[in-house]
């Protein structure tokens, strides 16, 4: 086999595999813009509850969430709505809530609470609330 057959093979190898490795990163082509997987990976750390197995057909669920809103926004564009003041502000807003809760997180994840030190602030608590206390039933 010459050189140039050779260098023709691999290049149509490659070209065929490219969409194989563009689609492992991707879940869906919408309208020529690529869908990133790491959007359904983030919308299924959003739902998932600790300790919890994650409920059948969630993963393909969270692909068709992250599908439609990607068509959504897509129109959403398209129709100028990115460029209201309105729209700014609620961005805005949205913008600031996600990095306080990530502040909030990150102050979790260094600090963490024992059983200990949450026994013993409910224990204080308790103390504090003087008066009857009531078992309510049904």
């Amino acid at each position: 086999m010459n050189r140039h057959s050779l260098l023709a093979r691999t290049l149509v190898a490659a070209t065929l595999a490219l969409p194989l490795a563009v689609m492992a990163q991707n879940v869906a082509i919408v309208n020529g813009k690529a869908v990133p997987k790491a959007r359904v990976d983030t919308l299924l750390k959003q739902v998932a509850r600790p300790g919890q197995p994650m409920p059948p057909g969630a993963e393909q669920q969270a692909r068709d969430q992250v599908v439609l809103r990607e068509i959504f926004a897509q129109e959403a564009e398209r129709r100028g709505l990115g460029a209201s003041a309105d729209y700014r502000a609620k961005m805005e807003l949205a913008r600031q809530s996600i990095l306080i809760g990530e502040l909030f997180e990150d102050y979790r994840r260094k600090n963490p609470i024992g059983d200990d030190v949450a026994k013993s602030e409910y224990d204080k608590f308790k103390s504090q609330a003087a008066g009857t206390e009531y078992r309510a039933r049904h």
